[in-house]
């Protein structure tokens, strides 16, 4: 997703608890980079508080690969993490999701009906905005978005930096007006 995607994603007002709940866990995944059977197994015991009271973070090994990660929590999932710890802390589970990977795409598309999307969104989207939207068009290394997403090897990791040459476009601009016309030729 786009970044304006993405907001539309997290502004939308939604008609039930239950869909929310899983537009909730879509935008974490799209701050963490967990996939969707790190987000259906993530538990408060894998949420670790910063040595330096700043934050927290995951620190669990990749259900699909058995590799172990660690990811800081951004500000907007370090909020839905409060949310639910506070909310839903009967249980050991992060998030209260129910059914399936199938049935949570389903709940996604009734997300992407009402934010006014063109499309349907599944939770693995979330993981691929992750890698792009939000780390490798910011400018954080390839390498560090590798470890992030517990990627075993790096040209995993460069399907997703394929995706972001709209990244390109917007530096390549914005160096172009940095430079403005200080390299002139001579007529």
């Amino acid at each position: 997703l786009s970044a304006s995607e993405l907001q539309a994603v997290m502004d939308v007002r939604l008609p039930n608890y239950r869909t929310g709940i899983n537009r909730d866990a879509f935008v974490f995944c799209a701050f963490t980079g967990l996939s969707h059977a790190d987000v259906v197994k993530l538990t408060h015991a894998d949420i670790h508080t910063d040595d330096n009271g700043g934050g927290h973070w995951i620190i669990d090994k990749r259900q699909k690969t058995g590799t172990q990660f660690r990811v800081k929590l951004l500000p907007a999932a370090e909020m839905l993490y409060k949310r639910y710890k506070d909310t839903y802390r009967t249980s050991e589970k992060v998030f209260p999701l129910k059914g399936t990977y199938k049935t949570l795409n389903m709940s996604l598309r009734h997300v992407a009906r009402h934010a006014g999307l063109s499309f349907n969104p599944t939770i693995h989207m979330a993981r691929h905005t992750f890698a792009t939207t939000i780390t490798l068009s910011q400018g954080m290394p390839i390498e560090t978005v590798s470890c992030l997403l517990g990627h075993t090897n790096i040209k995993t990791t460069q399907i997703y930096a394929k995706i972001t040459n709209e990244k390109i476009s917007r530096d390549m601009s914005a160096l172009t007006e940095r430079l403005g016309d200080k390299y002139r030729l001579a007529e």
